[in-house]
């Protein structure tokens, strides 16, 4: 992507914050006849060494035959954005614009298809996002389980690159990002308060 050197950031630890925050990625790879093709799930980071993520797709999706075939992949994680009016700066020659936290991930995929892997895949989603799903789970019956997990295929995505944007009004004047900073903490909108939340962390 268009990464300025002054909106880019090498943080492991922002980056690893922004998956956590937004883990709704979008998976992009070819298609059978070389077109893009984009896929929306829910990624978490795996434990350990480097940058691994996991997810599943629908086996009905095509999607995870062309990436397995393709191997690479790119998975973005698209993070709070808000408008920034002109009216916080100090000269009136100025034009609108947007703040924004974007993660572009390239990299190897392997399919996670075995029953108790997949099992093991969903319960550590599950303990993510809804640990009290979990009791229910477990309590399923034994064939309906079994069902469920053949119509998805899992995956992992081995990243051998990232790319961090942080457009953050990190150009701007002290004054001028305060003012802007406190306009997106005062919004109604969630995710504008969000990106003030940002722009506080990446000034320390």
């Amino acid at each position: 992507m268009y990464l300025p050197q002054h909106f880019a950031s090498l943080d492991l630890d922002h980056a690893l914050h922004l998956i956590a925050e937004q883990p709704l990625a979008l998976l992009v790879g070819p298609d059978a006849g070389g077109d893009s093709f984009g896929t929306h799930v829910p990624l978490v980071v795996v434990p350990g060494e480097g940058l691994m993520l996991e997810g599943h797709m629908a086996r009905a999706n095509p999607h995870w035959g062309w990436l397995s075939a393709q191997q690479r992949l790119l998975a973005v994680f698209s993070g709070p954005s808000a408008y920034v009016s002109p009216s916080h700066y100090e000269s009136v020659k100025n034009v609108p614009t947007w703040n924004y936290a974007a993660l572009h991930a390239y990299g190897e995929i392997e399919l996670i298809d075995g029953a108790a892997d997949k099992d093991g895949l969903l319960k550590r989603l599950i303990a993510r996002f809804d640990p009290g799903y979990a009791e229910q789970w477990r309590g399923l019956p034994e064939d309906y389980q079994h069902k469920l997990l053949a119509a998805i295929v899992g995956f992992r995505i081995r990243v051998t690159r990232w790319e961090l944007k942080l457009k953050m009004s990190q150009n701007r004047s002290a004054v001028e990002r305060g003012r802007i900073r406190e306009a997106l903490a005062a919004s109604e909108r969630g995710e504008e308060r969000t990106a003030a939340e940002w722009m506080a962390r990446l000034e320390g």
